[in-house]
């Protein structure tokens, strides 16, 4: 295991990496942790977007390159170094070995994103896993019959991707077959489940455990293991090879109480090819011990990113979608939510389209119910109907099937339909749009 130490780190970061090179302009030659700056994450974005070499500290580089857009919506790439590469994932199959999340005599269906860090860091530990464990690395991008012949074949027990596909594999099975008693752990993450969707899972497979396969980020690499379920949201720092601190986002000062909500930062002892040193994750995290208590854990609160429409002279974004959702869950049995935006840019029509669970019947005054929320969470939107700037929002009940193909990856809280759609794919962060 190769670990860097923080002075190593910043002299290298600082020579070779024009983003730190930048962040540490001030630096002085003597610094701790929490004395260096830290680079908050949208102007990690911005370079990141604009041209993700600047956060590298080599030209000639070793390695797997990376990129995604989960959660920005527009590409951004890292690079996972040979040596980091090999720690982390030797680390994380010694931590599920001796924590039970995989077993001697696992067949392990592999349903991560063809081609993501995640999909081959599942694929690396399960080849160093200790025990005899077999692996069907599929990808999430089959069809859902597909998928479940190929698992059933194998005699799978264990699943592992995103938690957005385990329920479109939920809702197929349950439409074609029934429960599956055969499937024991459901190794996940990507995004927190809400409503009734932990009941769709248990309905699905009854025997399963939903544990998070690790908690970590694109830029930071990975960061915590959790040996709780994940309704109990408890993750541990990897403290060989990282450092957790959770700060006040208005000031900066390290939280040093459990149940203090924070951003949460991380500094990487592996991370040498793309450092990441105090580097906000743009999620809010809380401590559940004293973060100096062996073996602390964290919660995680949610990702501070928020997707913005404007409408008129409005906005839609997604914590109103966020605030509709815990404003519906107390009275709704609900699956699953998104907004639509279609129409055209002076006359957008925003649609709540939902499935609910387990009702033979939705409730006769649904509609009232859902419209009567979403003007408390949006009165500005709401205030642009009564002027009939806006058409007034519609509400549609869709059987889960609707949002199956979109459990692919990361469920998005809007949908603009409005947008024309691209050909040629992506480009690449740092490349003309």
């Amino acid at each position: 295991m190769i670990v860097y130490s923080l002075p190593q780190l910043v002299a290298i970061a600082r020579h070779a990496s024009p983003f730190y090179r930048r962040l540490y302009r001030n630096l002085g030659p003597t610094f701790q942790l929490e004395t260096l700056p830290i680079a908050r994450f949208e102007d990690v974005m911005r370079a990141v977007h604009a041209d993700f070499r600047s956060l590298f500290t080599r030209e000639r580089l070793s390695g797997m390159f990376y990129t995604t857009s989960g959660t920005t919506g527009r590409p951004k790439a890292t690079l996972f170094g040979r040596e980091e590469w090999r720690t982390i994932n030797r680390l994380l199959a010694m931590t599920h070995w001796r924590n039970g999340l995989l077993r001697d005599g696992d067949v392990v269906l592999n349903l991560s994103e063809p081609g993501s860090a995640s999909f081959m860091a599942v694929h690396r530990v399960v080849d160093l896993f200790a025990g005899r464990c077999a692996e069907i690395p599929l990808g999430c991008d089959r069809d859902y019959d597909d998928i479940i012949a190929h698992y059933q074949a194998f005699n799978a027990n264990v699943i592992t991707g995103m938690n957005p596909t385990f329920l479109g594999l939920a809702h197929r099975l349950l439409a074609t077959q029934g429960p599956d008693p055969r499937i024991t752990r459901l190794l996940g993450g990507g995004q927190h489940l809400m409503g009734l969707q932990p009941a769709l899972l248990r309905e699905a497979f009854p025997n399963a455990t939903l544990y998070p396969f690790l908690y970590g980020t694109t830029e930071v690499g990975q960061v915590a293991w959790s040996a709780a379920p994940t309704e109990q949201n408890a993750y541990q720092p990897f403290s060989e090879i990282c450092t957790v601190e959770i700060v006040d986002s208005t000031s900066g000062d390290v939280i040093r109480r459990p149940d203090v909500k924070g951003a949460l930062v991380v500094t990487s002892y592996v991370r040498l090819q793309a450092p990441a040193i105090r580097m906000d994750t743009g999620d809010n995290a809380l401590w559940r011990d004293p973060p100096d208590a062996p073996g602390a854990r964290f919660a995680l609160c949610g990702r501070r990113f928020v997707n913005r429409y404007p409408l008129a002279a409005a906005e839609l974004n997604s914590r109103q979608v966020g605030a509709l959702i815990k404003g519906l869950l107390p009275h709704l049995p609900l699956l699953m939510l998104w907004l639509e935006i279609t129409g055209c840019g002076d006359r957008p029509q925003v649609t709540i389209a939902l499935s609910l669970y387990g009702l033979a019947a939705p409730p006769a005054d649904l509609e009232r119910r859902v419209l009567m929320a979403w003007e408390n969470v949006a009165p500005a939107i709401a205030a642009e109907v009564q002027r009939q700037h806006l058409p007034p929002p519609r509400v549609r009940l869709v059987d889960f099937s609707y949002f199956a193909q979109a459990c692919k990856r990361k469920i998005p809280p809007i949908v603009d339909k409005r947008l024309a759609p691209r050909h040629g794919g992506n480009p690449l962060p740092g490349q003309p749009h």
